[in-house]
């Protein structure tokens, strides 16, 4: 019998994603590519900002060295005390002698004292004491009288006034009040305290009915200050939801501890008076008489103790109020007799003026002024302190300095600008408070002018400390000298600057040539990145060609820089020796000490000229003047022949263009457009434009150099502009390779699918092989039978 018909699979062992990586990784070489490319692109742009910054370094250098006194500033030393003293660099070298007579002053205007005494009838801490006593101890012993210990604190009360006048700390309200007991009931009191005093609420107290009994009694210092509260009839209980006045509060019972006896868990009282302080030191046996004296001033502002008993000696560690300290009075001299150091009084000038305590009362009040040399100051009462004032004043531009000086209690004014100036005061109409301040008629000190002698010579007079030779020598005195021992100035060349300034220059070029021989390597092994760029190779060239040019128009005696110093080696150096610029400093030293205004020129002469090309089509006819601008350039005219001309100036460095308009009448003149430059218009308008070249008509090597570097380096300068190409050749392939993969994604999910529709015609297939064989079995069982 024939081999049965068999159909097997084609797909059912084949891994069809890994023939997608292969070809995916195939169809990806272009990228690698890409890839690649873009990282040289960024490699080269970073070499050439690494050789970008190196110019930048070397623009400062070059910068500074060819500034006009780069190498001729001047050093100077002072033998001898009453002066400092500088140069400029125009300063003539040489030795003096100065001779102080005298030092200028600054004129000054005092006031008088402006706070109130102290009202010894208040609460201490009601009064205007400056530094206020703090509740406490404090110690007074004589020395046969023994020691007393004293103590500030709430006052006694004032029991027989109205509760609105009285010494309550807490103002008490009108209303009722709640008293209950066990068994004896409640009660209402009625508080009126314009009309009931402390004696009248005791009484009110106790006739309650429900078994209490109010007294006065004394605090820890001995001053009845507080209420004590006593039951007949069981726990007593204060207040009910229904009361009105604050009566219970106030006096410190409401949160009073106990049962049937309850009392003010403090004093209740403001804190004492200075006079009570005083009635207490007076009333202790240890022989010291207490009195309130006037300062200065006239004002009772002073605490004098007087012994019978020996000296007196003030405080101890265990002291723990601040009263003799706040009292100026703890650290005075003297044995049986003390006496505050100082006033006590003072105002706090943080305060408005109108609530703050002056001596005679406030000034007026409202909005008023005030003029100091010339210069008004404007001010309210009601918004303005003392404080504000004074800001105020030294912010006015009047150059006076104002302060309050806390020994005096005065406003004190000085002038900032020292000499016989005076300062001009005057109150504005209808306000008084420099008269308040005292200043209006105040003493006036005024300042002196400085006084000196040159070389023993004639003296000289300054309104100021600070004096400029006609040599360019800066003197700034500080004290008078001794006679017949002037102080030696003696002013020479600062040799060390200049070499440093040139040695500075030195490491730049060289610091330059390094980053292009490193980017330009030719070596096979290994390459700099920027290998076989021929514009580096030019231009580190031609920067060297310049180090060795000769310099346009010069005055003086050199003219190259090899003539001071600077040079890539003597003649006749081996080759591979000379790479590298290097300074003589023997040799630079010594042609800048014989002869440094050529030295200078050499490095700074920078000459700009201005030329109105021919063949200009507008109105202008000429120019006339010095240019002054930094750099060289053009000026590109437009004249809109109706009186408008525009500029555009292109510099040369490559610097961003500047624009600008100016007006001009027929046969005007324009002077805005180029600096130190007047445009000469004709006759009559005509539209058109014009050239305006500017450039150099004399010019040292390093201004050629600083040209150069600046072109490179500056912004949007060539080096800049190369790094940008690179930057755009990076984001070009960036893009390239998107496209690229997306477009191998594609081709690989279509692939994919492909072989997926192949797997699934397989399984079909083999659905109807596997049918098929069955029925072939069935048939060959069939036909066995």
């Amino acid at each position: 019998m024939a081999d049965p018909i068999r159909i097997t699979g084609m797909f059912s062992n084949f891994d069809y994603e890994a023939v997608i990586a292969q070809l995916t990784a195939a169809r990806q070489g272009v990228i690698v590519k890409m890839d690649q490319n873009s990282a040289e692109a960024a490699a080269k742009k970073a070499t050439l900002g690494s050789v970008q910054s190196r110019f930048l370094s070397l623009l400062t250098r070059s910068s500074t060295l060819a500034s006009a006194s780069s190498l001729s500033t001047k050093t100077v030393n002072v033998t001898g005390t009453g002066l400092s003293a500088s140069a400029s660099p125009a300063a003539a070298t040489g030795t003096f002698t100065v001779d102080v007579v005298k030092l200028a002053t600054t004129t000054k205007a005092v006031g008088s004292a402006v706070s109130a005494a102290i009202d010894a009838t208040k609460p201490i801490s009601e009064s205007n004491f400056a530094t206020k006593p703090t509740n406490g101890t404090f110690t007074v012993r004589t020395a046969t009288g023994g020691t007393k210990t004293f103590s500030i604190g709430p006052a006694a009360a004032n029991t027989a006034v109205s509760l609105a006048t009285s010494n309550v700390k807490e103002a008490v309200t009108a209303g009722t009040f709640t008293i209950a007991t066990a068994t004896g009931g409640s009660a209402q009191v009625t508080v009126d305290p314009a009309t009931q005093s402390l004696d009248d609420m005791i009484t009110a107290i106790n006739a309650t009915g429900v078994g209490v009994t109010a007294t006065i009694v004394n605090d820890a210092n001995g001053r009845a200050n507080k209420i004590s509260i006593t039951s007949t009839q069981g726990d007593i209980t204060f207040g009910d939801i229904g009361d009105t006045s604050n009566f219970l509060t106030a006096t410190n019972l409401y949160s009073a501890t106990g049962t049937t006896t309850k009392e003010s868990t403090a004093a209740f009282t403001k804190q004492m008076s200075l006079n009570e302080v005083v009635a207490d030191i007076n009333a202790s046996t240890i022989g010291v008489t207490a009195s309130i004296t006037n300062d200065a001033n006239g004002r009772a502002n002073k605490l004098t103790l007087d012994s019978t008993q020996g000296t007196i000696t003030l405080g101890n560690a265990g002291d723990t109020s601040n009263f003799l300290a706040a009292m100026n009075i703890l650290a005075s001299p003297g044995t049986t007799t003390r006496e505050s150091t100082l006033g006590v009084a003072r105002m706090n000038i943080a305060d408005d003026m109108d609530e703050a305590t002056w001596h005679g009362g406030p000034p007026v009040s409202g909005a008023q002024s005030f003029t100091i040399n010339g210069q008004t100051v404007a001010y309210n009462t009601a918004d303005d302190s003392l404080q504000d004032i004074i800001a105020r004043i030294n912010a006015s531009g009047a150059n006076v300095l104002a302060r309050y000086d806390v020994i005096s209690d005065s406003v004190k004014l000085e002038n900032t600008k020292p000499g016989s100036l005076g300062i001009t005061l005057a109150d504005d109409a209808g306000g008084n408070l420099l008269d308040k301040l005292g200043l209006v008629s105040g003493t006036q000190t005024l300042g002196a002018n400085a006084e000196y002698k040159v070389d023993g010579g004639p003296t000289q007079y300054a309104s100021s400390n600070n004096v400029t030779l006609g040599s360019g020598v800066n003197l700034t005195f500080t004290a008078v000298t001794e006679v017949d021992k002037p102080v030696t100035v003696s002013v020479a060349q600062d040799s060390q600057g200049a070499v440093n300034a040139v040695r500075q220059f030195v490491t730049g070029i060289n610091d330059v040539f390094a980053a292009i021989d490193s980017a330009t390597k030719a070596d096979k092994t290994n390459p700099g990145t920027m290998s076989g760029d021929a514009s580096l190779r030019q231009l580190r060239s031609t920067l060297r060609n310049l180090l060795s040019a000769t310099g346009v128009n010069i005055s003086g005696s050199f003219k190259r820089l090899d003539e001071i110093g600077l040079s890539f080696g003597a003649v006749g150096s081996s080759v591979g020796t000379t790479g590298s610029l290097t300074l003589d400093e023997t040799k630079f030293k010594a042609v800048l000490a014989s002869d440094p205004s050529s030295v200078q020129a050499l490095v700074s002469t920078f000459t700009l000229g201005s030329t109105l090309e021919p063949g200009g089509t507008g109105s202008v006819t000429g120019l006339s003047g010095n240019y002054s601008g930094p750099v060289a350039g053009t000026y590109r005219l437009t004249d809109n022949g109706a009186g408008l001309l525009t500029s555009v100036f292109v510099p040369k460095n490559g610097g961003p263009n500047i624009t600008s308009s100016a007006s001009f009448a027929p046969g005007g003149t324009v002077t805005s457009l180029i600096p130190g430059v007047t445009i000469q218009a004709g006759p009559a308008f005509q539209a058109g434009t014009h050239t305006v070249t500017v450039a150099a008509s004399a010019k040292s090597p390093i201004q050629m150099i600083k040209e150069l570097v600046e072109t490179q380096s500056g912004a949007g300068g060539v080096l800049q502009k190369r790094q940008e190409t690179y930057t755009a050749v990076t984001d070009q392939l960036a893009k390239r390779r998107i496209k690229v993969q997306e477009g191998i994604d594609k081709e690989m999910a279509q692939m994919r699918k492909k072989f997926q529709a192949m797997e699934q015609a397989q399984a079909k297939y083999q659905g109807i092989a596997s049918a098929l064989s069955g029925m072939i079995a069935q048939m060959q069982a069939n036909s066995g039978n």
